[in-house]
């Protein structure tokens, strides 16, 4: 009798077993295309245009000129670029009067902290500032881990529309200017390395003083944080879409940019950091493999610059160094394009 209640448990067993794990198959392959298509979600480069999220749906020029509203924090914003300046001029008197490595280099580090006070002054309340650190996990045959920066300037406060004008096309002629992009060039202080490349041979092309077509190829070199007691060197290469339009009044010119699968001759790289006085420092080298980011300025006063780049690994370290090497490129341009050298 025993035998068979265990025969007709069995068999109910097996009848529920056998509707349930197709169903449970079903919902775990539903679950498994939803969650892959949620998951596999790549960050996309942002529409050319005023950063609403980063203004809190205000038009650029109200949201930064309300900051100026903060007088304390202006008077802290003037000092911290009074003595940006002066730690900068007597760098410059140093190397020209070819002065001891050691000096020059000191006087280096300390311009670099006087630029970090800067830069954080300038976030808290100046004409340029940018969004919070964004991180994305993403998953496709591989996890991801996206690191996204996104800062934008306004100088339209207070300036006639010639003077405006005259800081767009600076600031136009100076993203097309790859000569001057290298820090030690007197470009974007975090790049080591800006070039030209031909796709076809894997040769990196002279620099030119405006590049005239579109798309270009390049590589680049980027300087990281510090990993290991030594700073990392980031590469890789990339093309660029430049994009020139006119609508009525407003003058409008964007650079999207994107990584490429190297070249299959393309050397790896040496990277390496150029103090002022001349002396190079290694790096830790890294390729990153997916990289995105856009340059968006118009004759308005309005300046975005936005990258993406997954690290490949979780990065718990140098959060604050990407917002401030995203701040410091903003600021450059900024800086050149209402220079009056």
């Amino acid at each position: 009798m025993l035998c068979a209640i265990n025969k007709r448990v069995e068999n109910q067993v097996s009848k529920v077993m056998s509707f349930l794990i197709p169903s449970l198959s079903i919902v775990f392959t539903i679950n498994l295309i939803l969650g892959s298509a949620v998951a596999a979600e790549r960050p996309t480069i942002p529409v050319p245009s005023e950063d609403l999220k980063l203004t809190q749906g205000l038009p650029a020029k109200q949201f930064f000129a309300s900051r100026i509203e903060n007088k304390q924090c202006q008077d802290e914003l003037r000092n911290a670029r009074t003595q940006y300046e002066t730690d900068k001029k007597n760098l410059k008197d140093l190397v020209s009067q070819n002065s001891n490595a050691q000096v020059v280099d000191q006087a280096e580090s300390k311009m670099d902290e006087s630029r970090k006070v800067l830069l954080l002054k300038t976030r808290q309340c100046g004409l340029c500032t940018t969004q919070d650190l964004d991180k994305k996990v993403v998953t496709t045959n591989k996890k991801e881990y996206w690191y996204l920066t996104d800062g934008s300037c306004h100088l339209g406060i207070n300036k006639d529309q010639a003077e405006l004008d005259r800081i767009y096309e600076r600031a136009v002629h100076r993203l097309k200017n790859i000569k001057k992009y290298p820090g030690k060039k007197g470009g974007f202080r975090a790049l080591l390395e800006f070039n030209e490349i031909d796709m076809d041979s894997g040769e990196l092309l002279p620099p030119v003083e405006e590049v005239d077509h579109t798309p270009f190829y390049a590589f680049i070199g980027v300087r990281g944080p510090v990993a290991l007691g030594l700073p990392v060197g980031f590469w890789y290469i990339f093309k660029n879409d430049l994009d020139e339009k006119r609508t009525g009044d407003l003058k409008e010119f964007v650079i999207r940019f994107e990584s490429v699968k190297k070249p299959a001759n393309f050397p790896t790289p040496d990277l390496k950091i150029q103090t002022a006085s001349g002396q190079l420092h290694s790096t830790i080298q890294k390729e990153l493999t997916l990289v995105q980011g856009m340059w968006y300025v118009n004759n308005q006063g309005y300046f975005r610059y936005y990258t993406g780049a997954d690290f490949g690994i979780n990065v718990p370290f140098g959060i604050d160094f990407a917002l401030n090497t995203l701040l410091d490129t903003l600021l450059t341009l900024t800086e050149d394009s209402t220079s009056e050298e």
